[in-house]
């Protein structure tokens, strides 16, 4: 089974509807939903999501959308030392690149984001939702 990784904007296109995104997000989740991907999001991601949710939304949306995000992806976890490795990548966003860090650290066999052009210099595959579901 493949492993992917999701970026932050993957799945806050798809709690936001955001137009002309949330339609190709959603088929990569629900991809994990049947159980033909493994897909993985960091847990800075989770906390971010919850707070632009929360200003989107309200709080309980956002409490509900981490609590099933919780039961469908696997989530990788950040500490110090990853903080560390991530500054060390060819990156100059920090939150891409620990992106891109966590992706290696569960090896995933590729990243997905709405963004393939802040992940330009990576050695792994960057692929946009569009791209990966069609």
């Amino acid at each position: 089974m493949k492993t992917i990784f999701v970026d932050t904007n993957i799945i806050l296109d798809v709690l936001l509807q955001n137009e002309g995104f949330w339609q190709d997000s959603l088929k990569v989740l629900r991809l994990a939903e049947l159980g033909k991907v493994s897909v993985c999001a960091s847990a800075s991601s989770m906390t971010d999501i919850f707070y632009v949710t929360k200003k989107k939304l309200t709080t309980p949306v956002a409490r509900d959308a981490i609590e099933k995000l919780l039961k469908l992806l696997v989530i990788v976890g950040v500490d110090g030392d990853d903080l560390q490795g991530a500054l060390s990548l060819p990156i100059d966003d920090l939150e891409d690149a620990l992106q891109v860090w966590c992706a290696k650290k569960v090896n995933a066999d590729m990243l997905i984001t709405r963004d393939t052009a802040g992940f330009a210099n990576i050695d792994m595959p960057v692929v946009a939702p569009a791209e990966f579901t069609a």
